[in-house]
Formats: structure tokens, C-alpha cells, sequence
């Protein structure tokens, strides 16, 4: 554990970080890692980036609004384990995302070990190395962090790089680097693409069988509680939880319902009438702009059965997750679409 403290930097004032930021070559991959709180708002509260140059861990303390910025638009190319919530805080911090990325849980997953891998479990298997997840859940907003965030941050990123030599080879003998290629472009698009709303709406559009009236007045209260999360920075279901539009959908036709829906009385007080006025123009949205609800005929479900098949078999075959080519909801929506596998980035790029 010392050895590893003592192998850092810690960065917290421009001078120290316009230093490290002149070090950084555009066509390097760098290890990155970063910490951050999201329990209470809407937005991340960045605590911390971790990253490793010329075998030197830095800790650059992102608490600073102007700092933070910096040190990711210095990368052009990172490697990082289960990247997704990093980069949306790149994205969230700066505007804008890497030119390239190496996710080693995708790369694990490409080479068999499994979806979701763990960083842990992978440093175990690929280099017989122990590291402990303890300190995942502590405090990374206070200061001065202690010993155990100092090590286990710096532990997120040593391994990083011999992960991705190791795992590179593996992928290059299995003929599967351009399926990872594809992905990565895949996971860069998707960072700043937020398909929450829509996922929910259909969901509960399922579960609860709604009419049109029903998706009108649900899709109005998602857009709503959408603007005040953001207006507040607050968490989502802290302005309305699904259990509540629900309830809000199927049963208010008037004020006095609304009261009567277990909804927190502050919120009610602030905003009842908003609320009802949303439901009240809700039947002005346009069914068109409504997110489709995946319903297959008799001919879309053989086409699904057809591509199901071709698809375990080829997966089979590469020894891979199917949902590395694409996920079932994916493929019920390309049947829906009377789309074919070949449509599939993915899939063109198989072996």
C-alpha cells in the first residue's frame, strides 16, 4: 500500500495541473478513473480524476469549478473500466468527449470473460492481483481524503494499461478488435443520449395498458418532472417518482384528486397547479411525437424468431454474449422496424 501512495501527485492549483496538461500526447492512451456524488442532484458533483502519466498516478482534485475542466480536454485517448458514468461527466464538465476510448469491460467481455465483468475480478484473473472494493461507497467530497481513497484510487488506474496489452491480444487472435471498434464509436455516440424518458414512458404505457389520453398525459408529466429535475438539480424521482405519475395519470381529474395521491405537501404546495395544467394541455401533444410502442405482427414476430436464431448462432460460434451485438429489446425493435442483422454495425463487423 505504501508503495503505491507514494507514487502520486496530488493536483489542486493551475500552476501543478497547466504542468501536467503540457505532458499529455494526443496519440497516448491514458488510464483514467473518476469519482463523484449524484445521490441528491440531477447533475454528478465531480469529487475526483485519477489518471496515470509516464507511470506517475495523478489525483487532480475536481472540487474546483475551474480546474475540473482542464485535464479532461488535455486526453485524447483514455482507457477505463465500466467508462459510461465517466463520460458523462467528461461530457457533463466540458462539453465534449475523448476522440477514442478503451473500455476493458467491453474488451473482457469480447474476450469471453463475461458481460459486466469486474475491474477486481479481471486484475485477479489477467494478473493474479487482489484489490479490495472498500472504499467504492465513501465520502470522495471531503478533504483531505484519507489513505484508503488515496490507495484505492490510484489502484482504479495502475492496471489499466497492462489490462488493455493483454486484453488487445486476446481480441486480435479471436478476429473480434473490429466488433470492439464498432463499440467503442457506439458507447462515445450514446454518452450524451438520454433515452430515459422514453424507456419509462413505454414501460408503463405496457404495464398499465394506456389509451392515448393515458400516453398524452404521462409523456406530459415525464417532460415536466424532466425540466424541474434539471431546473433544481435534483434527482428525478425526488420531483415524481414513477409510482406517482402513475397514480397522478390514472386517477386526477381535478385538484382535489391530486392532493389525495400521496404526493409530499410542500412539492403540492409549489406545484399543484403546474401539474394540473399539464394534464389539462396534455391532449394537444400530437400521437406522432409520442415514442412508439413495440407491438409486432404475426410477420414481424417470425422475422424476430428468424433473427433470434441466426443470432445465438453466430454468438455461439465467436464465443461471445449475444448483447454484445445487439440486446433484445434492439432486436425486437429492428424486427418492428422490418430491419434485418445486416443492418447492424455490429454484426458487420463479425468474423
Amino acid at each position: 500500500m505504501s508503495t503505491i501512495i507514494t507514487n502520486y501527485q496530488w493536483i489542486d492549483e493551475p500552476e501543478p495541473l497547466s504542468k501536467l496538461v503540457k505532458m499529455c500526447d494526443d496519440e497516448c492512451y491514458y488510464p483514467i478513473d473518476t469519482e463523484f456524488e449524484r445521490s441528491r442532484t440531477y447533475d454528478m458533483n465531480p469529487a475526483l480524476l485519477q489518471v496515470m502519466i509516464e507511470n506517475t498516478a495523478y489525483l487532480v482534485d475536481l472540487l474546483d469549478k475551474e480546474l475540473a475542466p482542464v485535464m479532461f480536454r488535455a486526453m485524447n485517448k483514455v482507457v477505463l473500466h465500466s467508462g459510461s458514468e465517466d463520460l458523462c461527466l467528461w461530457s457533463q464538465l466540458t462539453g465534449s468527449l475523448p476522440e477514442a476510448l478503451f473500455d476493458t469491460q467491453v474488451a473482457a467481455a469480447i474476450c469471453g470473460y463475461g458481460l459486466h465483468y469486474s475491474y477486481q475480478n479481471l486484475v485477479k484473473d489477467l494478473l493474479n492481483i487482489e484489490l479490495s472494493k472498500t472504499m467504492s461507497r465513501s465520502d470522495w467530497l471531503q478533504r483531505p481524503l484519507t489513505d484508503a481513497q488515496i490507495h484505492y484510487a490510484i489502484e482504479d488506474i495502475v492496471y489499466l494499461t497492462e489490462l488493455k496489452s493483454q486484453l488487445s491480444i486476446q481480441m486480435q487472435e479471436r478476429g473480434l478488435k473490429p466488433l470492439f471498434d464498432v463499440l467503442m464509436s457506439q458507447q462515445l455516440a450514446q454518452v450524451t443520449v438520454d433515452t430515459h424518458i422514453e424507456k419509462l414512458f413505454q414501460k408503463v404505457v405496457k404495464s398499465e395498458r394506456l389509451n392515448l389520453s393515458g400516453q398524452q398525459r404521462l409523456w406530459a408529466l415525464l417532460q415536466w418532472r424532466e425540466e424541474q429535475a434539471i431546473r433544481r438539480n435534483k434527482p428525478r424521482n425526488w420531483i415524481l417518482n414513477p409510482q406517482q405519475l402513475i397514480a397522478i395519470v390514472l386517477k386526477v381529474k381535478n385538484k382535489t384528486d391530486l392532493f389525495n395521491q400521496h404526493i409530499h405537501p410542500q412539492m403540492l404546495k409549489i406545484h399543484a397547479d403546474d401539474i394540473m395544467t399539464v394534464l389539462y394541455q396534455a391532449a394537444q401533444i400530437d400521437s406522432t411525437v409520442l415514442p412508439k410502442i413495440i407491438k409486432l405482427t404475426s410477420g414481424q414476430g417470425e422475422a424476430l424468431k428468424a433473427m433470434k436464431e441466426e443470432l445465438k448462432v453466430k454468438a455461439d460460434h465467436l464465443d461471445i454474449d449475444q448483447t454484445l451485438i445487439i440486446n433484445v429489446m434492439g432486436l425486437k425493435e429492428l424486427a418492428f422496424n422490418e430491419g434485418h442483422l445486416t443492418d447492424l454495425a455490429t454484426w458487420r463487423a463479425l468474423p
